[in-house]
């Protein structure tokens, strides 16, 4: 039968509200960042349906990306919703077969060679690659974000802002001061750059150097991630995660013993998430963490990955992506199953996978093969073959884009399970199989086989733990095989209360845990019960995790100067639901830290208004700072003048606290004592009248109605006596 074809607006316009129906898109979105050899794009419009005949070249969609495809010395550009290519463009010669990574913003798009350092961009109306630069090193890193991009040096420890548009390079240089590491952009175009020799990061603001942000001790592996837009550094040999910004270290989590005990060099985190939960893999043990930044609560699990080679893991949705290069597939964790789903298989053996999440969408990509595919947030699985050969490519002269419809692409399809992930549970032997209609499989006609023996008791999955405030919520997935009787938990410390006593058969499969120490960290198994003689299951342990999150931010930070001045009292309310937390205040004079809500300051100079910033931090991790301000400013005090005698001599105001230097202000007539604003008390020339002697001067405001004008200057104090009011500071 021919096939049907649809009025390309009409259809395009269906097509594309269900789509973004589908995705639902959560609004963060991450300036560009090279997360590993690869990235997402957003440029022009839909493409046509029947795209790529003869005198038509479309425009790219705009939910879509570009993947390499190294081995052929091009890049081709996958439509999002359908998994259709829909544009390629071929490298300049000699680049095929060479490792390329690329980098875009939105508006361009470049491909670096990692093995020459020559920069390509992408022009995506013309799909051509014809604008170039070759930065003459191997093993640059190329990324690019806000208006700017950079060229990162490892080697020569330097980073080069080049022009996105030109490929040319827009500044000399930069030196970093160290060897850097993997750097990225943030959602506000800062370029951020870790050095791990001297435990620093290094903004580039609006394309500028910024003063390096202090992470970590010299030495340890530190690893970027850009989470909701927000910068995060691992530091892989302390087992910590931190939030940065340009002024310090906004907040910080701590991973647990299970990450603490890894080679730092099998700490696994990915180059950026959409949201602002980042999942940290300890390759070697399987122990996974994802760590929510934002709500501080941190989910632990142990995934088997024992002989596997695996990837950084990214996180869509509820599901966590491990690429395994060992077999050519995804290994799946459901975080809301609290088990592990069917791998997602992409290649037909080992090698590299670059995943990447971006609109919504992880895009998996195999660079020296042609397989590919794009997943949306509820798992389903859309393939892409980078070899086709219908797509455009070059325009010719006189091609017109299509600018309505979108492609009509290939079904979506959920991809079918591939072989099980080492150690996850398998359907129990009374599982029955389901056939293409979704009932039992139809088998050969004649009377009924015997009846099949009754299901095995089988364990539980093992259980999942997430740190909560003062509890420890464990959720597993229930046994497969025969239903047990119950589910119980074991575990708990006699300081600990279980919630509920059991779970049913039918769940919900959840237990909390409250009470226990944050200094410690506990583990779980959940039994099920089967009764009647059969056996009890238990599950494997869960990881170890900690009855609390990293505090939040201190509470109304306030000043409360001492009498006189040059110092005071800081103070602040606790976090909200913060337990036991130690404090770290930062402010004049460096660091301290106290348990208490207060913290006191000496010997500081007066009218001088200071930041302090105060930071709660338990065993999870600290939260963020609470920020105020040292005040010790004088307080202006209404006064007299005193002792100005009708002697035919004026009262001078000086200019400096001396009688010789400096000069006259103006002046008060001789006889007035009228009413003036002091300031503050000044140390200077001592002077001696009537018997009295005093090197204090008062520095003051008059008012003089003869010039109708504000006179500020010095009055030596025999002619106020400010020494006797205690709410005049000294100046300084």
């Amino acid at each position: 039968m021919p096939r049907k074809t649809s009025r390309p607006g009409l259809r395009g316009t269906a097509v594309i509200a269900a789509a973004r129906a589908k995705l639902r898109p959560t609004g963060n979105h991450v300036t560009g960042y090279l997360a590993v050899c690869a990235a997402g794009t957003l440029i022009g419009t839909s493409l046509v349906v029947g795209a790529g005949a003869s005198g038509t070249r479309p425009k790219l969609a705009d939910v879509g990306a570009w993947l390499t495809s190294s081995a052929k010395g091009e890049v081709v550009h996958a439509h999002g919703l359908t998994g259709e290519v829909d544009g390629r463009a071929a490298l300049p010669a000699g680049m095929a077969g060479h490792p390329v990574s690329v980098a875009q913003d939105g508006r361009t798009t470049l491909v670096l060679d990692e093995r020459t350092g020559r920069v390509v961009r992408i022009d995506a109306a013309q799909l051509t690659a014809a604008q170039s630069t070759d930065y003459g090193a191997a093993g640059l890193q190329l990324v690019s974000g806000g208006a700017y991009a950079y060229v990162v040096d490892p080697v020569r420890g330097t980073v080069q802002r080049i022009d996105p548009a030109l490929t040319t390079a827009e500044s000399r240089p930069v030196q970093l001061g160290g060897k850097p590491g993997a750097a990225v952009v943030d959602g506000e175009g800062t370029l951020w750059v870790p050095l791990p020799d001297s435990g620093t990061v290094v903004p580039f603001v609006d394309g500028l150097k910024g003063a390096a942000v202090k992470v970590a001790d010299a030495g340890h592996d530190l690893t970027l991630t850009v989470a909701g837009g927000r910068p995060v550094v691992t530091d892989g040999t302390a087992a910590a995660t931190k939030v940065l910004s340009a002024t310090g270290v906004r907040g910080a989590f701590d991973l647990g013993a299970a990450v603490a005990g890894a080679d730092p060099a099998d700490v696994l985190v990915p180059g950026g998430t959409e949201g602002s939960a980042v999942p940290v893999l300890a390759a070697r043990t399987g122990d996974l963490v994802v760590v929510d930044v934002h709500s501080r609560h941190t989910v632990r699990v142990r995934v088997p990955t024992a002989g596997h080679v695996l990837g950084a893991p990214q996180l869509l949705g509820t599901r966590v992506y491990l690429p395994d290069e060992t077999t050519g597939r995804l290994l799946v964790y459901d975080t809301a199953a609290s088990a592990l789903a069917d791998p997602v298989p992409i290649t037909d053996g080992p090698g590299e996978l670059e995943l990447f999440v971006r609109d919504g969408l992880l895009w998996v990509n195999d660079p020296d093969g042609a397989a590919a595919a794009v997943i949306d947030s509820d798992g389903e699985v859309r393939r892409i073959g980078k070899y086709g050969t219908a797509a455009p490519s070059a325009r010719k002269p006189g091609d017109e884009p299509v600018e309505d419809g979108v492609p009509t692409g290939a079904p979506v399809e959920q991809v079918p399970p591939g072989a099980a992930v080492p150690g996850a549970t398998a359907p129990g032997p009374g599982t029955p199989s389901v056939g293409a209609s979704g009932g039992p499989s139809a088998g050969a006609s004649g009377p009924p086989g015997p009846t099949p023996p009754a299901p095995e008791p089988g364990a539980p999955g093992a259980p999942q733990a997430e740190s909560r405030s003062g509890a420890i919520r464990i959720t597993f997935a229930e046994a497969l095989g025969a239903t047990p009787q119950r589910y119980v938990l074991k575990g708990a410390g006699p300081d600990q209360t279980v919630t509920p006593d059991e779970v049913g058969p039918d769940g919900p499969f959840v237990f909390e845990v409250r009470g226990g120490s944050c200094e410690k960290q506990y583990s779980f198994t959940v039994v099920a019960e089967y009764g009647g003689g059969r056996p009890d299951k238990e599950s494997a342990r869960s990881a170890l995790a900690r009855p609390c999150v990293a505090p939040g931010a201190p509470r109304n930070v306030t000043f409360t100067p001492d009498q006189g001045g040059h110092g005071g009292t800081v103070t602040w309310r606790a976090p909200q639901d913060a337990g036991s937390v130690t404090y770290t205040i930062n402010g004049p004079g460096g660091t301290a830290e106290t348990t208490e809500h207060s913290h006191a300051y000496s010997g500081l100079r007066n009218g001088i208004v200071r930041g302090v910033a105060v930071m709660a931090r338990n065993a999870a991790g600290s939260g963020p700072a609470a920020s105020g301000w040292i005040d010790l400013t004088p307080t202006a005090q209404q006064m007299n003048i005193v002792n100005n005698k009708p002697n035919g001599r004026d009262l001078g105001i000086r200019t400096k606290p001396h009688s010789t230097e400096g000069g006259r202000a103006g002046s008060i007539p001789p006889g007035e004592n009228p009413e003036v604003t002091v300031h503050c008390n000044m140390r200077g020339e001592e002077i001696t009248i009537g018997g009295k002697t005093t090197d204090v001067w008062a520095r003051l405001t008059y008012y003089d109605p003869l010039i109708d004008k504000n006179i500020t200057g010095y009055v030596t104090d025999l002619f106020v006596e400010t020494r006797s009011n205690p709410d005049v500071w000294e100046c300084e």
